[in-house]
């Protein structure tokens, strides 16, 4: 007897299988939200300055990546 993970489905199966994963995707993608809350204009915070970013990162980073000669950190 073959176990569930060694089993193949036939091509009938798959077919149907295939229709199946296409309609739930369509499902998702189609999602509507009805309710919308607008963002009030006090709300949002104005763009960082140089100086504030330097304070938030360190001067270090800052200038290392202003030159671009660095790596990104893969874990950032």
């Amino acid at each position: 007897m073959e176990s569930p993970e060694n089993s193949q489905m036939t091509v009938e199966e798959a077919e149907r299988y295939g229709r199946k994963v296409d309609a739930r995707a369509r499902e998702l993608e189609n999602t509507h939200y009805l309710e919308e809350t607008p963002v009030e204009e006090s709300k949002i915070t104005p763009p960082l300055t140089e100086e504030e970013i330097k304070k938030r990162t360190g001067a270090a980073n800052f200038e290392n990546v202003q030159k671009g000669n660095t790596m990104n950190s893969v874990n950032s």
